[in-house]
């Protein structure tokens, strides 16, 4: 029987009792659901799947879309990606992805709007993956800081000028389909109307209407509060796992505090999202 339990206190629960390769009825898929609007992040545990299977299981959540980078996408089933400390492209040397704190896609306009990661191999000890409940940031910001944001928005771009992670090279098509774009500070999520800090500190340019020096200030200012440790959750990953998360209301990182030369892999699957509001 599919039980739902909270995982931590700040953000999450865990899912057992579940296969998700078998049929799953109605009521169980709206459960899920629900879940995962009010605690913004599943874990279900004890899953076998493979890249199809897996594209059939995120249809309970959205609809799959192919990732922008195509290098990254499996020939079996292009809405799957591999995410490795091993480039599946044929490198040699271990490396660890997505380090910073940062929201998926929201350098495009209509940024995905879950992330599901599938472990498939994992070290002997280590590579957690931390996230920060961004409606609890918000909630807990001072007022002042708050009120000078709620009518801002950013320019997100592919490659900003604040960057601060190493981001893969787009070919001229990827880049063509990637122009800068514009989203607000805070965004009002679609399904639930709670409001979020919206922010990718590896994406946003600049604050909009402003010098880049009021920018920076500003921005600096914002991930200094929503960076500490109260807001976070850090899920320590168990063989088979299936996270899901919604990008519009968590920021995620990888860790890198485990032996890159041990295999850490996940197939990757993004929901289609909507315009920012």
């Amino acid at each position: 029987m599919m039980q739902i339990s909270p995982i931590d206190a700040v953000i999450g629960a865990e899912v057992t009792g579940l296969d998700l390769v078998q049929d799953v009825d109605v009521r169980s898929i709206e459960k899920l659901n629900l879940a995962l609007l009010e605690r913004q992040l599943l874990c279900i545990r004890d899953q076998d799947l493979d890249p199809n299977s897996f594209a059939v299981a995120a249809q309970i959540f959205g609809v799959p879309q192919e990732q922008l980078l195509a290098d990254y996408r499996l020939d079996e089933n292009p809405k799957v990606t591999v995410i490795s400390n091993y480039n599946r492209m044929g490198g040699s040397k271990p490396h660890v992805r997505a380090t910073h704190w940062h929201t998926d896609d929201s350098y495009l306009a209509k940024p995905a709007k879950m992330t599901m990661l599938f472990a498939k191999a994992l070290p002997s000890e280590g590579a957690v993956t931390e996230f920060i409940n961004t409606i609890a940031v918000l909630d807990a910001m001072p007022a002042e800081l708050r009120q000078g944001i709620e009518d801002r928005r950013a320019v997100h771009k592919y490659l900003s000028r604040r960057n601060v992670a190493k981001v893969a090279i787009r070919t001229a098509e990827e880049e063509a389909m990637t122009p800068d774009v514009s989203h607000p500070l805070v965004r009002t999520h679609p399904e639930t109307g709670r409001a979020a800090l919206y922010i990718n500190p590896n994406r946003i340019d600049r604050v909009e209407g402003m010098s880049d020096k009021a920018s920076d200030e500003l921005l600096d200012e914002l991930y200094g509060f929503a960076f500490q440790e109260r807001f976070q959750y850090h899920h320590v990953w168990q063989p088979s796992d299936l996270v899901i998360w919604d990008n519009r209301c968590t920021m995620h990182r990888a860790s890198a505090d485990f032996d890159i030369s041990q295999r850490r892999e996940f197939y990757r699957i993004l929901l289609r999202g909507d315009v920012p509001k």
